[in-house]
Order: C-alpha cells, then sequence, then structure tokens
C-alpha cells in the first residue's frame, strides 16, 4: 500500500505567477483600491440599516472619480411623506482623513446643488420625460 505524497511548498518553490501574485496584494494600488471596497460596503449596510439609499459616484471602469462627492445618501423624512432627505457624502478608508480643504469642497457642493422636478411617463414603448432632458452628448 502507497502512502500519498505530500508536496511541502518552499520559497524557491513558488512560482513566478504566485510571487508576482503576492507583490501585488502589496501594493498601495492594491491597497486602496481593497478599502475602498470595503468602505463601499459599509456604506451600503448602514445605509439599508437606517433606512437610506445610496448612489456611488464612479467612473465607466467602476473606479472612483475625482470630485469630493463620492456617493448620495437619500431617503423620505421619517413621519414626512412629502418630504427627502439627502446627504452627499465624502467616503474615507483606510487611514485617510478629511482635510479642511475637503470639507470646505463638501460645504460647497451642497450649496451648489441644483434640485428639479422630472415627470416620468412610460406609455408601454416610450419613455416621456417632462421637462425634457437632453440625453447624453446633446446640449440644451
Amino acid at each position: 500500500m502507497n502512502k500519498p505524497t505530500v508536496k511541502v511548498s518552499t520559497p524557491g518553490s513558488r512560482s513566478q505567477a504566485a510571487i508576482k501574485a503576492w507583490v501585488r496584494r502589496q501594493s498601495p494600488q492594491y491597497r486602496a483600491a481593497r478599502s475602498e471596497k470595503e468602505s463601499k460596503a459599509a456604506l451600503s449596510t448602514w445605509c439599508r440599516n437606517n433606512g437610506w439609499k445610496e448612489t456611488f459616484f464612479e467612473g465607466p471602469t467602476g473606479s472612483p472619480r475625482n470630485g469630493i462627492v463620492d456617493a448620495v445618501i437619500t431617503r423620505i423624512k421619517p413621519g414626512s411623506p412629502d418630504l427627502i432627505e439627502v446627504r452627499l457624502v465624502q467616503l474615507k478608508s483606510g487611514v485617510g482623513g478629511l482635510t479642511g480643504k475637503e470639507i470646505a469642497r463638501l460645504k460647497k457642493a451642497v450649496s451648489t446643488v441644483s434640485v428639479d422636478l422630472l415627470l416620468a411617463a412610460f406609455d408601454g414603448t416610450t419613455l416621456h420625460l417632462v421637462p425634457d432632458i437632453p440625453e447624453r452628448g446633446e446640449t440644451a
């Protein structure tokens, strides 16, 4: 009866791909992406548990954008079904903290939020918007 052989991995036997993957996981970009993903998940969980809906602003590839506002959270104000609460969110992760400059930018963003009404009606084939909003790439 043959005993199964056990292969023991030694530092010299690791494949180049495994070493490359290990080095990549130590990179600042990898750690930043991981902590960003974890902070988004934490905000989403908090929102779900507290009656808020979240929207994250990302680039086409899913990467964070440059603006000060990373997310918007909204909810119907408790006890007031016609009132909506909106919060602009600067999402931090890892050891990064808010600077005075970032707080000033966020306050400016809050003071310049554009709010308007939109009526949307779908007739079975077409979505009608009133007032009409230009599609992406069109100018008003």
